[in-house]
């Protein structure tokens, strides 16, 4: 399906992976056309741990992540959102090897279209093809940085574990995988299986959108943002 003006979040869900809870939703700069997303409730991402991260862990499917900074505020069913143009917090965590992974995209000076992707949902399985098709026949902005977030993880659900499906997958950007309960999904304020957050340069959100895109759509969508961050 393609996306029409709005794009997808949850309505309201009981349990993090209610993976048939579907609504339609209003945020930044939609696609043209209308889908449906998998959706999920946020969870709480605050973390008060001061203490130094290590900058290894243990191989594993779900990681430690460190929130700080406000969590953005989740991606509304309709209407302006709130999370353009607001700080996205630092989220840093690991891949799957265990090798830490930094989102403290002010610091990279980059800008940044991070990916939530979940390994049982329908929507994300059909957008990954798209990504990469749109990477291979339109070509990845020079100087865009783009990570794939692994969430809503469920060991009993379709295509466990992430880290083999994302590789059968063929994703070729950096990963990171959250943690059980999704914090850092809770973090850009996601409410919906797959969800793209454009982050400027200076660490400000400038587009959040959710739900299947097309080719054409994701293209005119990340080189307005790439373009409106990069200008002279």
């Amino acid at each position: 399906m393609k996306i029409n003006g709005r794009t997808v979040s949850a309505i309201v869900g009981v349990v993090f992976v209610a993976a048939a809870i579907f609504a339609v939703s209003t945020s930044g700069s939609s696609p043209s056309d209308t889908t449906v997303a998998t959706s999920v409730p946020s969870s709480d991402s605050s973390s008060a741990d001061n203490s130094p991260a290590p900058d290894k862990v243990p191989p594993a499917e779900y990681q430690p992540v460190r929130v700080t900074g406000d969590a953005l505020p989740p991606m509304p069913e309709a209407g302006a959102d709130a999370g353009i143009g607001a700080k996205v917090p630092v989220v840093n965590g690991y891949n799957f090897n265990g090798d830490a992974v930094s989102l403290d995209i002010a610091a990279t000076d980059k800008p940044t279209m991070v990916v939530f992707l979940a390994h049982w949902c329908p929507h994300c399985n059909r957008e990954i093809p798209r990504i990469l098709e749109w990477a291979s026949t339109n070509g990845v902005p020079d100087g865009l940085r783009i990570v794939g977030v692994a969430t809503g993880s469920r060991n009993d659900y379709p295509n466990w574990p992430p880290s083999a499906w994302l590789t059968d997958m063929g994703w070729k950007w950096e990963k990171m995988a959250d943690t059980q309960d999704g914090q850092a999904f809770s973090a850009y304020g996601g409410m919906s299986f797959p969800t793209m957050v454009l982050v400027g340069p200076d660490g400000t959100v400038k587009n959040r959108f959710s739900g299947e895109v097309e080719i054409a759509d994701l293209d005119r969508l990340v080189r307005e943002f790439v373009n409106s961050v990069t200008k002279a």
